[in-house]
């Protein structure tokens, strides 16, 4: 148990390091006094995040078909994707 959680705990550090948080889960309001998310769920979110966009990459791309002035936001996504998977 301790394995898995500093496993979390260090990917969500690397994640907000590399600054790709925003795509994992949401960003601290500015009216709020604490985070959405700790450094654990960061970590957490991150490999679940991955393992579903490579479960419907199909399904994501047949999207992009239809709606090609997102492309510029989904190849963000892509690129904090492979970033996410670095650090795993």
């Amino acid at each position: 148990m301790t394995l898995a959680y500093s496993s979390a705990i260090f990917q969500g550090t690397e994640l907000k390091k590399k600054q790709v948080q925003e795509y994992v889960s949401r960003r601290k309001e500015p009216k709020k006094k604490y985070r959405r998310r700790s450094t654990f769920g960061v970590g957490l979110d991150g490999e679940k995040w991955v393992n579903y966009l490579e479960q419907y990459s199909w399904e994501v791309e047949q999207l992009m078909k239809l709606t090609p002035s997102k492309r510029r936001f989904y190849q963000q996504g892509m690129r904090a994707a492979t970033l996410i998977q670095s650090i795993s």
